[in-house]
């Protein structure tokens, strides 16, 4: 069996390479952009939802508000607060 070489310059590979990309690319659907996750305070927490802090800690106890641990330290979702207020209306 005998062997081939090819003498490319690197312009060459890198545009060869940039079409195999592309051609790869054809298929993909494009990745959305959102904003990032607002994750509020107890505080802020209780003024969205114009409450107190003992209703916001009894609401998470009883899971009605979903919550994150982060460290030691409690957040909400924006969203999920959000969510909370057009369902009960």
């Amino acid at each position: 069996m005998s062997e081939l070489f090819f003498l490319t310059r690197e312009d060459d590979i890198k545009k060869i390479v940039n079409d195999i990309i592309n051609e790869l690319k054809i298929g993909e659907k494009p990745i959305e952009e959102r904003p990032p996750e607002r994750l509020l305070t107890t505080n802020e927490a209780c003024e969205l939802l114009r409450c107190s802090k003992p209703t916001l800690h009894r609401w998470k106890r009883a899971g009605i508000i979903p919550f994150v641990r982060i460290g030691v330290n409690i957040r909400y979702r924006e969203s999920d607060l959000r969510k909370l207020i057009e369902t009960k209306k």
